[in-house]
């Protein structure tokens, strides 16, 4: 319920109290030229966290570069006063949340066009290098039959020291991502996660992992027990994909758009129910002590799909680690020590440019093992080569190479250099540019690369 106001903040008139939440207290207010702006002034246990406080205003910065027309755009903040508040523009609707509870779950055709937006919203954001963190339905604005995505998960930024610490988080269950209830590395693969759950709230009325206690809910989305059953025949393989429990597996909210242009009511017969459905209560936003799960979730995994393969970013990673293996016979030592600096270089990004939990030195043990690891698979490479008789050392020193090459890549340990050469690709080649690449540039090169190792050990 709004509450009339008349106070002065900056430049900001403040007109009424339109919400509260546990970061701040939302006011619809004017700027200095009269238009409508929504302002949220920070609780003062929040301003009062100055540490937090300057994480924030880094990433408040972040946010500014976002430009969606399904995104509110971030205005103003000032974050350094006593009363730190943050500007978005304003969106005179109702959250896709009251909207559901009051009339029932949104028609199909209503449903495809609000995830074929918010898709299109989550790839601008995601563009922008930023992740939502808090994507719920609480947190979708319907202005007229468009949807808005509006507060970003800044109580999560603001908390995430503090919690982290005490194996708590913040968030509302059953639109949680796994990774943010295990309190791992969020990527904006948990964006994507807490979007399909939101476009199964507005298809069903239905919280996706269950209505229960909190234990229950965190549980089932661990296990990846989302009520798929209960969506539309011909939305289950849409949220399916969208839902799993490994980050890795899901779909870029590009790749999520793609399919969300292909989704079709007419391919299936609806469950979906016409009539307002009784109140489903769904669990607001707490910060609770996360429950030891009974052990570490499986991952549900898609068959292996080689026109989707061929067509993505990651078959482009292929046919370089190809290429790279190709050259390592050409050049044994400078590509082989190139490719092991590439190898430092993905690893240090990952853990610089992403939130990564892990410790310093923890992160280093892995990479010096995983080297050692590589060399060694090389070594043995080479012995192996070498016993046959067949191979003189001119052969045998730069196949060994080789094999540490690809040893860099696929071996234990080489995970975090996969995801991360995956991203980069996934970011730099988008949709179909990937497939074009593949065919006109690398696919070339590798075979050019190939027909000269060939060469060289012939």
């Amino acid at each position: 319920m709004s509450t009339r106001t008349h106070e002065q903040l900056g430049p900001y008139r403040l007109i009424e109290k339109i919400g509260e939440g546990g970061m701040g207290v939302v006011h619809l207010g004017l700027d200095g030229a009269g238009r409508e702006v929504a302002v949220k002034v920070l609780h003062p246990h929040v301003a009062a966290d100055l540490k937090a406080r300057d994480r924030l205003a880094r990433e408040v910065e972040s946010m500014r570069r976002v430009r969606s027309r399904y995104v509110a755009e971030m205005l103003d903040a000032e974050l350094t006063g006593s009363r730190p508040y943050i500007v978005t523009r304003f969106a005179p609707g109702r959250t896709l949340e009251a909207t559901v509870r009051e009339r029932g779950p949104l028609k199909p055709r209503e449903v495809v066009a609000v995830a074929r937006k918010l898709c299109q919203a989550l790839v601008d954001i995601h563009d922008a290098g930023v992740i939502h963190r808090d994507l719920k339905p609480s947190n979708v604005m319907l202005v007229g039959d468009e949807p808005l995505v509006i507060d970003f998960g800044i109580a999560h930024l603001v908390n995430a020291t503090r919690l982290t610490q005490s194996g708590m988080f913040v968030g509302t269950p059953g639109y949680l991502a796994p990774e943010v209830i295990r309190d791992s590395r969020i990527t904006q693969a948990a964006d994507v996660h807490s979007l399909a759950s939101t476009v199964f709230f507005a298809a069903t009325g239905l919280s996706p992992f269950g209505a229960g206690t909190f234990e229950a809910v965190c549980f089932n989305t661990l296990e990846g027990r989302a009520r798929i059953d209960e969506a539309p025949v011909w939305l289950r393989d849409w949220l399916s994909r969208a839902l799993r429990v490994d980050p890795a597996a899901r779909p870029t909210a590009r790749e999520l758009l793609r399919l969300a242009d292909a989704l079709d009511p007419a391919a299936g017969r609806t469950r979906v129910m016409r009539a307002p459905l009784p109140p489903v209560p769904v669990a607001p936003t707490v910060r609770a002590e996360l429950p030891e799960p009974p052990g570490p979730p499986a991952a549900p995994r898609e068959p292996f799909g080689l026109r989707r393969f061929v067509a993505g970013s990651d078959f482009c990673g292929v046919l370089i680690l190809v290429t790279l293996m190709a050259l390592t016979v050409v050049k044994p030592v400078a590509v082989g020590l190139t490719v092991a600096a590439l190898s430092l270089a993905l690893r240090a990004g990952a853990y610089f440019l992403g939130e990564n939990r892990r410790t310093l030195s923890r992160v280093v043990l892995v990479t010096l093992g995983h080297v050692v690891l590589a060399l060694a698979l090389g070594v043995t490479a080479a012995a192996l080569l070498h016993s046959t008789g067949r191979l003189g050392t001119r052969h045998v020193e730069p196949l060994a190479a080789s094999v540490f090459t690809l040893g860099l890549f696929v071996l234990p340990g080489a995970g975090t250099v996969r995801q991360a050469a995956s991203r980069t690709l996934a970011r730099l080649l988008p949709g179909h540019r990937a497939l074009t690449m593949s065919v006109a540039v690398l696919g070339p090169i590798a075979l050019i690369a190939m027909i000269t190792a060939l060469t060289e050990l012939l």
